[in-house]
């Protein structure tokens, strides 16, 4: 027996194939959606962020004045140990 190559397909094995490709599609179709809004909102974050970095100085003077005038005193004290510490917990 030969088999014909263009004998029309069942309706129904058409048709629900056709229904599970678009629910796939629109699922894809959605997700997507959700994808592109969650990178829209990531952008705008990074971007209010990026501005607020930029506006800020680079070097805190008052930050830097205050410990000039605590060195400069002798109140200035460094915590060896703390700084030691800090190193050690850094590396791991």
């Amino acid at each position: 027996m030969r088999i014909g190559l263009n004998t029309p397909v069942p309706e129904g094995v058409s048709s629900e194939r056709t229904s599970d490709s678009a629910v796939s599609t629109n699922a894809k179709s959605a997700a997507s959606a959700q994808n592109a809004d969650a990178f829209a909102s990531d952008t705008v974050s990074l971007s209010a962020l990026a501005s607020k970095a930029l506006q800020s100085p680079e070097i805190r003077q008052d930050k830097v004045d205050s410990l000039r005038q605590q060195i400069e005193s002798g109140q200035y004290q460094v915590d060896a140990k703390s700084i030691a510490d800090a190193i050690l917990n850094q590396q791991r």
